[in-house]
């Protein structure tokens, strides 16, 4: 009697420590294709409901609040996904053109805000839903895998609308878009430059901060990577080629990077890391102490954004139209 008690106390333990374990694994792997497509998936988003969004902040909600003109509307075919976008032009003709890029869940009316930076010099502005954003086509976001072709399909695009060279053309990105925009750069080393606001330096290592975030250790530590082969897996693409790092050790145009100090969406250290492998002869770091949120440090000190911007215009790129 004895023995056959051990036994099924024995067999008790066994039997919960395997659906203990079977119980982990099930979670873990629910957890990880959840992570794994909120990688690659955005929220639906809409111009007008980004509009709305704007308007209840006491914030512009179309381009004329921003004292822009109408837009001409244009789809631009990347076989297959197709972009929405608006081309504005500058009626002071500065033979200089920016495209703008805007950050993750953002739509091509937000980032708009930014158009003001560079109106003034009479540069045209192009503005764009990133994929799988707004009125753009694609099922996935790739966080500047594919995002940066796309930045140079927006260029090309300028060069032959408004009859600029890409040396006349310079990208303006912010969180998502940021990256994206440094991609791009180091694919094209004839941009005029490339601005960035609050950029991280690779996918893997903001995957893993925002995890942390969200989950904390060590279930962050546990999931980011078979996450992010997942991720990769299913939208057709390497995360780990996602490196802002390396894009800016390829890149030769001159690089502007800005970052709040207080972002605690991405950690300031992800500029900082970018910096690091830049050349320092054509690339220049601000990190902002103006206690301003994640990629809002324009919204806080405008006039103080607006120096740190045409500063590095006037010393970097000295040709780029006239304020």
């Amino acid at each position: 009697m004895r023995g056959k008690t051990t036994y099924s106390v024995k067999g008790w333990a066994l039997w919960t420590l395997t659906l203990f374990i079977s119980s982990c694994l099930v979670l873990d792997i629910v957890l990880t294709v959840w992570a794994s497509r909120a990688i690659i998936s955005v929220p639906p988003n809409t111009v007008e409901s980004e509009a709305a969004f704007l308007a209840s902040i006491g914030r512009p909600d179309s381009p004329a609040g921003w004292g822009l003109p109408d837009p001409e509307s244009f789809t631009l075919d990347r076989g297959v996904v197709q972009l929405a976008g608006w081309y504005f032009d500058n009626p002071a003709d500065g033979g200089c053109g920016v495209v703008l890029l805007h950050g993750r869940g953002g739509t091509r009316l937000g980032i708009l805000d930014y158009a003001r930076l560079f109106w003034p010099r009479g540069c045209d502005i192009v503005s764009y839903d990133a994929r799988q954003h707004g009125d753009s086509r694609g099922a996935y976001g790739t966080f500047g895998f594919y995002e940066g072709g796309d930045a140079l399909a927006m260029v090309d695009w300028l060069v032959a609308r408004a009859g600029l060279a890409r040396g006349d053309i310079g990208l303006f990105g912010v969180s998502y878009g940021a990256t994206s925009s440094l991609m791009a750069a180091g694919e094209a080393p004839d941009l005029a430059f490339a601005a960035v606001d609050s950029a991280f330096s690779d996918l893997p290592t903001i995957a893993h901060d925002r995890g942390e975030q969200a989950f904390g250790e060590p279930l962050a530590s546990v999931l980011w990577m078979p996450s992010l082969w997942l991720a990769g897996r299913v939208a057709g693409f390497d995360p780990w080629a996602v490196s802002a790092v390396e894009a800016v050790q390829r890149a030769r145009s001159p690089i502007l990077l800005i970052h709040s100090l207080t972002d605690d969406t991405i950690y300031y250290q992800h500029s900082e890391r970018i910096y690091a492998a830049c050349d320092p002869a054509r690339c220049v770091l601000h990190l902002t102490d103006w206690g301003a949120p994640h990629g809002d440090s324009w919204g806080t000190r405008p006039e103080a954004y607006q120096a740190l911007v045409d500063a590095f215009l006037d010393e970097y790129v000295p040709g780029f139209a006239e304020r």
